[in-house]
C-alpha cells in the first residue's frame, strides 16, 4: 500500500531515500551452508567488495576444487568472528572472468530465500484493525484464519496487538517468546512459532515490531532472516492490530497489502471505524479496506452499516469500502470465547460458521495485491519506512513548536 504524505518536504526526500547504514565487511570471512543436495556441509569464503542489495564474496573452495554454486541457491550465511548474527541468503550471481567469485543478497536485501516453492507468489499480509475495543475484532480474527485453514491455506496471525495481545488466550496456547526475544538474539522464529489448531500458527509480537524503527543493523538483519522463512510457511498472514487511530495500530495498516475493518451496529463503532479511514485517507491510502459487521441482528442490518460507512468514505473521503460480509450475533461464540475454544473450531456445523467460511471465501477470491509487492519482506521494509518517517514527522513538529 502505497504512502504519500504532504507534509514537511525535508521529511519525505528523507523518508524516500532511507539507507540503511552498512557496517563495512570487506575481507570478512564467512561460512556457507547451501541449501543443495549436489554440495554440501559449510564453506569459508570471504567478502570481496559489498553494496547495499547485494555482497561479492570469492568462490569456496574444499578439497582444492571450487564450489560454483548455482544462481538460485539459498545458502545460510554466519560470520567466522565477532558476534554478528547469521543471516539467510541467496546466490544471484557468479562470475569466472577476472577471479573466481559469487554475488549473494546482502542481509536485508528480498530475495527468494527460503521460498523457492512459489517463486511467483508470496504471503498476503492482511491487516485487521477497528476503530474501537469490544468489537470482537481479535475473535473474528481467530476465526476467519482457521477459516481460512480449513481451505488448504496455510495461515500465521501475528499478533501486534501492543495494548491486549491475547490471541494466545483465545487459543489456549502458552507463547513464552516474542518477537523481542528474536530481535535480540535470544530466540530463532521457530521457537517463537507457536502452533495451534488445525496447523494454524500464531507468531506473539510484543515490542519487538514497535521498536523496529531504533533496531540496530544486525537486529534487522535478524528480523529479515526470519520473515524471510515465516515467507515460505504461511500464505496469509493475518496481522491482529490493535483498535483506534494511535500510531501503534495506523504503522500496520499503512504497511500491509490489504486492510479489513470490524465494526458493530454501535453508533459509536460506527463513527470510530469511520475516524479510522479518514486517517488512512489522509496518508492517501486509495485502495484495499475492507469491512466486517460483526453482531449484526440481521443481514440487512449489517448491510446498512457498510452502507452508511461507505457512502460517507466515498462522498468525502473518495475512498472505497468493500463489504467483506456479516458475522451475525449469536450466544455460541460468547460461550466460545468464555471457555476459550474457537468457535469455527466447535461449531462448523453452525450457519454462522459458514459466515466465517464465505468472508475466507471472498479473501482468496479477492483480486491479489500487485505481484512482487505482496508478502512480509515487503511489508517489514514499509513499516519501518512508516515508522521512521512519522518519528521524524513527530521530532520536526516538536522542534517547529
Amino acid at each position: 500500500m502505497e504512502i504519500n504524505n504532504k507534509g514537511n518536504l525535508r521529511l519525505t526526500k528523507y523518508f524516500l531515500r532511507e539507507n540503511l547504514y552498512m557496517e563495512n565487511m570487506e575481507s570478512t570471512f564467512l561460512k556457507i551452508k547451501p541449501h543443495s543436495k549436489l554440495y554440501k556441509g559449510e564453506f569459508i569464503t570471504r567478502v570481496l567488495s559489498q553494496g547495499k542489495k547485494s555482497w561479492v564474496i570469492a568462490m569456496p573452495e574444499a578439497k582444492g576444487k571450487f564450489i560454483p554454486l548455482p544462481v538460485g541457491t539459498v545458502v545460510e550465511v554466519s560470520f567466522l568472528h565477532g558476534h554478528r548474527a547469521p543471516f539467510q541468503s541467496e546466490i544471484v550471481a557468479r562470475s569466472f572472468d577476472g577471479g573466481r567469485n559469487l554475488t549473494i543478497a546482502a542481509p536485508g536485501a528480498i530475495s527468494r530465500g527460503g521460498r523457492e516453492d512459489k517463486p511467483a507468489s508470496a504471503s498476503r499480509v492482511i491487516a485487521m484493525s477497528s476503530g474501537k475495543g469490544g468489537v470482537g475484532k481479535s475473535t473474528a480474527t481467530v476465526n476467519v484464519a482457521l477459516a481460512l485453514q480449513s481451505l488448504g491455506k496455510r495461515t500465521c496471525i501475528i499478533d501486534v496487538d501492543l495494548g491486549t495481545a491475547n490471541i494466545d488466550i483465545l487459543l489456549q496456547l502458552k507463547a513464552p517468546y516474542n518477537l523481542f526475544h528474536l530481535v535480540n538474539g535470544q530466540k530463532e522464529i521457530e521457537e517463537i512459532i507457536v502452533h495451534g489448531p488445525q496447523g494454524l500458527m500464531l507468531v506473539p509480537g510484543g515490542s519487538g515490531l514497535d521498536e523496529l524503527a531504533n533496531l540496530k543493523d544486525w537486529q534487522f538483519s535478524r528480523l529479515i532472516t526470519a520473515f524471510n522463512k515465516l515467507d515460505s510457511l504461511a500464505d496469509y498472514l493475518l496481522l491482529d492490530t490493535g483498535s483506534g487511530v494511535s500510531r501503534n495500530v495506523t504503522n500496520f495498516l499503512l504497511a500491509a497489502d490489504e486492510i479489513v475493518l470490524i465494526a458493530t451496529p454501535d453508533p459509536h463503532a460506527i463513527v470510530d471505524v469511520y475516524s479510522l479511514i479518514k486517517v488512512l485517507a489522509n496518508y492517501e491510502v486509495k485502495s484495499g479496506i475492507k469491512l466486517i459487521v460483526n453482531k449484526a441482528e440481521k443481514e440487512k442490518e449489517a448491510y446498512h452499516v457498510w452502507d452508511t460507512i461507505s457512502f460517507a468514505s466515498r462522498q468525502f473521503l473518495h475512498l472505497p469500502v468493500e463489504y467483506l460480509g456479516a458475522i451475525p450475533f449469536c450466544d455460541a461464540i460468547a460461550h466460545s470465547v468464555k471457555n476459550q475454544e474457537p468457535f469455527f473450531l466447535y461449531n462448523r456445523q453452525h450457519y454462522v460458521a459458514e459466515k466465517f467460511l464465505k468472508i475466507s471465501e471472498l479473501l482468496i477470491g479477492a483480486v491479489p495485491v500487485v505481484k512482487g509487492n505482496a508478502g512480509m519482506l515487503p511489508f517489514i521494509h514499509k513499516l519501518k519506512k512508516v515508522i521512521t518517517f512519522m518519528n521524524l514527522r513527530d521530532t520536526m513538529r516538536n522542534k517547529n513548536g
